[in-house]
Parts: C-alpha cells; structure tokens; sequence
C-alpha cells in the first residue's frame, strides 16, 4: 500500500477526508503517529471475556501487527466508532447489538451533533484523537513495574496501586507520554486535567453505580473548566463503544442504548455538580433515578430511592446494567431470596457515602463479575441464572463488610475483583457450580479516595 505523504495532523483540516479512508488506512495513520502508544497498549493486561466465535474480517491489532492484542483491538475499535459516527453509518455501528438493547437513531444523532463541535476544529479533533489513543496505556504492566518500583525507592511502598487510570496520569506527569507534547498548551492541559479527574473519577463507575458518592468529589475541582470534561467526556463515550472490541471489532457491540443512557447521565450529573450546584448524592442518585425510570417503562414495579433496602438493590440494577424486563425480574428474585443477614449487610454497605467516619467499599470490576457471573454459560434456564447471581452477591456481600482499611483519611476503600472474575468466574468449575465464588479470596485494601475538606457528600 502506496504511503499517503499527508500527516494525520494534515487530515484533521479535512475530516470528510479523513473519514472517508478505509479503515486500514485510518488505522495505519493513527499508528504512524502513536507508534509508542499502541507498543504500550500490546503490553496491556485485559479482562477477557467471552471465547466465542469472532468475525472473519482482520482486527485492527491483526491489520497493524498481524495478531490479536485486546487492548488495542478495544482502543482501535473506539477510534473507529468516531469514523462510524461522522458518516452517519448507524447499521455499521450497531450491527451486533440485540435488537431489545440497541443504541435509538436519536441516540446516534445526538451524538453526532454533540461530537461535531470537536471534528470541526482540527487542534481538538487531534487532541481528542490522542486521548483515545493514551486513555488505557496505564493497564501496561511494564509501564506500571517502573512506576511501582519508583514509589518503593522514594517511599519504601506502591503509593500508585493498580488503579490504571492513575498509572496513566502518573506517567504523564513523568514525561513519559510524549505525544501529549504535540498539543497546544490550551489542549494539553484540558487532556491532562480531564487525565487527573480520570484518575479518582471514573465515569464508567459512576455509569454502572460501581463507585460510592463520595467520589463525586473530584468533579467540583472541574468547576470552570466544562470544555475539559466535555473533552473527557467524547473520550469515554467512545471508551464504552469499544468496550468488546477485541471480541467483535466489526461495531460498537457495547454502545448500546442502556450504557448510553447511563453515559449521558454521568454527563449530565457530571455538569450538573460543575455548573449548577447539584449536591454530590443528588448527582450520585440522578444515575439510580434514570435507570429506575427505564425499567419502569418496560414494566418493572417502582422503587423508591428514600428507602435504604430500594437503593441499595437500584446500585445492584446498575452494576448488572439491567435493561430489560426478564433481567430486572431475575435479578429482583436473587436479591428477595438472599439470606436475611446478606441482605441486610448488602443493604448497610450500599447505602454509605463515604467519609472517614464511614468509608465506603468500592468493588472494582463487580459489574464485571457480576455481569459474567449470570451469563457465564451463555444461554440457559433462568433458575441457574439466579443461583449464579446469589452466588455473586454473597461474595460481594463478603467483599463489602470484611474489616480493614489503608492508612489515612480515607473515605472510600478500593478492593480489586479483576482477579476473582479471571480465576474463579472464568473458570470451568464456575460455570458447573457457582457458590465456589462464595469461597473466593477477599481483594486487599486501597485507598480509592482520601477526604480533604469540603468533600464530603451533600
């Protein structure tokens, strides 16, 4: 294939250009330009999933480097996901999503237009393509071992933890993503101050009810700087869409209308805590309210977020990213048949702030766990769902209430599930009998989140 003599940066004046390569050639450009980048992401750790059938075509990493590698496949995919959203091609982008989940025409349009604003100026469509690209470099265990071994010798211990989000901003800070340097210095610092928020705040957290209240905090030290987390934003949108790229890079298999919507929700909490005042429990529960509100419309019965037993089983709707009445049926008969003293610790555990008088227990990759646990044989009878699903609670349950916590002021506790999910849930032996899962180690403790004044949740 002839080299185009145009840069990517050439391209950015002409997106109609840009956008109207094949996809061999949009991916060949971008790597032209982040060949370190992607070289991190081949490196990176992945949550694997489903083993499938995988379409036929080549996937990005395969067209790039002539193997699978997930992490760049899921990158790529996002990237792509832009190029499908500039041409209007709505049937390329949800062509394997169920038809009950699909991503709404509006949904498509809205997008569009909201993207428009960036695609139309070249500095920030180049920026905005940088931060697809660096988003998940910090799941590079190299990168990771360096900057782990850089806390031990000035501090004697990993001050960074697994959080990936926070590797990649302490790589930043460490000039070690040197493509940031290619930005001007009005988009450079709007990436890397969406970067820092990133680190404490995740919106896919947020989106899914994974996190606790507490970490809303972080949002107030964007108040003036809404263009920044608009940017943030159209990177972690497009983050979403290529979520199961490495399983099917032929769409945007995970932008589906639910995790849109849970998107958008995060947005407009997000700016509601920025720019109009809104508390951070109001902002928390906006999340809860809008799910609630989509099950209600496909008949599921109404809860009330006043009542602690209620809220705490919405957090659970959203983890599943329940949005189908069969599903919000299931999962409501998991959680009424559960042992009184689980439901009763779940109930307590979900329904904390987080403070230093009471931190609050953030589960990372329950979703995950949770979402693998019920569909880990695929199709099957509804009652080995629901037994799957009680299993997983009880380990959540277990995860929740166990003692212990980090040093410090510490509002918000981090116990890491990722290892759970690939050895236990993953497993064969789940799949034959699920309350193996009860018996899963508990995760250490981190620190998710250390109060400082005026942080605490309205």
């Amino acid at each position: 294939m002839p080299t185009d003599p145009r840069s990517l940066r050439d391209y950015t004046h002409r997106p109609e250009d840009l956008f109207a390569l094949s996809d061999e050639e949009l991916l060949r450009l971008v790597h032209r330009d982040f060949k370190d980048e992607l070289s991190r992401l081949k490196r990176a750790y992945s949550v694997g999933g489903s083993h499938g059938i995988k379409p036929s075509s080549k996937s990005p990493s395969v067209i790039l480097y002539g193997k699978d590698f997930d992490e760049v496949n899921r990158t790529l995919v996002g990237l792509l996901t832009l190029k499908w959203v500039y041409n209007r091609d709505y049937d390329v982008l949800v062509a394997n999503q169920a038809e009950a989940l699909r991503l709404s025409r509006k949904s498509f349009e809205w997008m569009r237009e909201f993207y428009a604003e960036s695609i139309r100026n070249p500095a920030e469509l180049y920026a905005l393509i940088t931060s697809i690209v660096v988003n998940d470099i910090g799941k590079d265990e190299e990168l990771a071992a360096e900057l782990a071994s850089e806390d031990h010798e000035r501090t004697g211990e990993n001050i960074t933890g697994p959080n990936h989000d926070m590797i990649l901003f302490r790589a930043v800070k460490s000039g070690r993503v040197r493509c940031l340097d290619r930005l001007s210095q009005e988009d450079r610092d709007d990436i890397i101050r969406g970067m820092e928020l990133g680190a404490e705040f995740n919106f896919g957290q947020l989106a899914q009810a994974e996190n606790a209240p507490a970490c809303l905090a972080s949002l107030a030290t964007m108040r003036g700087h809404a263009r920044s987390f608009r940017l943030r934003f159209e990177e972690q949108l497009l983050d979403i869409a290529g979520a199961a790229g490495h399983l099917d890079w032929t769409c945007a298999k995970k932008l589906t209308q639910s995790n849109f919507d849970a998107y958008r929700t995060v947005y407009d909490a997000g700016m509601g805590i920025i720019s109009e005042g809104l508390t951070l429990r109001a902002g928390y529960d906006l999340v809860l309210t809008r799910r609630l509100n989509l099950l209600r419309e496909k008949g599921f019965r109404s809860l009330d977020l006043h009542v602690d037993d209620d809220r705490a089983f919405a957090r659970l709707l959203c983890m599943g990213s329940v949005a189908d009445l069969t599903t919000a049926e299931l999962y409501s008969r998991a959680w009424t048949s559960l042992e009184d003293d689980v439901r009763r610790s779940l109930r307590r555990s979900l329904n904390v702030d987080g403070s230093v008088a009471e931190p609050a227990v953030q589960v990372t990759y329950i979703p995950a766990l949770i979402t693998q646990a019920v569909d880990a044989g695929g199709p099957g009878p509804l009652e080995a769902k629901e037994q799957a699903l009680r299993s997983a609670l009880r380990y959540l349950c277990k995860v929740m209430s166990a003692p212990g916590k980090p040093d410090g002021p510490v509002s918000v506790i981090e116990r890491n599930v990722l290892a759970t999910l690939k050895e236990v849930v993953q497993s064969p032996r789940f799949r034959e009998d699920p309350t193996i899962l009860e018996e899963a180690a508990i995760p250490e403790s981190l620190a998710a989140m250390m109060e400082t004044p005026g942080q605490q949740p309205g």
